[in-house]
């Protein structure tokens, strides 16, 4: 019989201590104080939110619009993202820009990147730039200006094109209309050499 009292009274005992030392114990993990160095953890914090703003990025953007004259702009990209360095100024890449004039010409410019600049209104293509036109010229150069609110590119060095009548390279190309008329035409400046194929022609 006393070793019945005595066990029970132990289970009695178990059952009160258990759950405070299960309570104390818990008390210590939130109670006990833990140093760090919050001087070291927010410049962290500050990198990896600045990380993730320069991160952020537009799916397949498009931009249009329509010049003074009647002629549309077109850009086009696979991503875009501001540009960390300059607030007004978008990077683009895999880009297309498209220009079609009021009397049905095309001209299309692609381009690895792009930087657009919301101040000047214009585009900066680099990197394997090149320039198709609805009346067969082919264009290559390094970079190019493509302007958002007016008719007018601008090669910013040598080019190579492929023309109907030869290839031609000049140190300078632009589009843009004539002084005196609308017109919009290719001006090849800066050194100009051409190679001139005929056509072949049947009797």
């Amino acid at each position: 019989m006393r070793g019945l009292i005595t066990y029970s009274k132990l289970v009695a005992w178990l059952k009160v201590a258990l759950p405070l030392a299960a309570l104390a114990l818990l008390s210590t993990l939130f109670l006990v104080p833990r140093s760090f160095d919050l001087d070291s953890a927010i410049p962290f914090a500050k990198v990896e939110l600045e990380k993730r703003l320069r991160n952020q990025q537009i799916t397949a953007p498009y931009f249009s619009g329509q010049t003074d004259q009647g002629h549309a702009v077109a850009i086009t990209a696979e991503t875009a993202r501001p540009d960390p360095d300059a607030p007004n100024s978008t990077i683009a890449e895999n880009l297309t820009a498209r220009i079609e004039t009021v009397d049905g010409a095309l001209y299309t410019a692609y381009a690895n990147t792009g930087v657009a600049d919301g101040e000047f209104q214009e585009v900066t293509l680099e990197g394997n730039v090149k320039l198709e036109t609805s009346s067969n010229y082919s264009i290559v150069t390094n970079t190019m200006i493509i302007s958002l609110t007016e008719i007018r590119a601008e090669s910013g060095g040598e080019i190579l094109a492929e023309a109907p009548f030869g290839t031609l390279t000049a140190g300078r190309m632009a589009l843009r209309p004539a002084d005196e008329s609308e017109d919009i035409y290719l001006f090849f400046t800066k050194g100009v050499k051409l190679v001139y194929t005929p056509k072949d022609t049947t009797r």
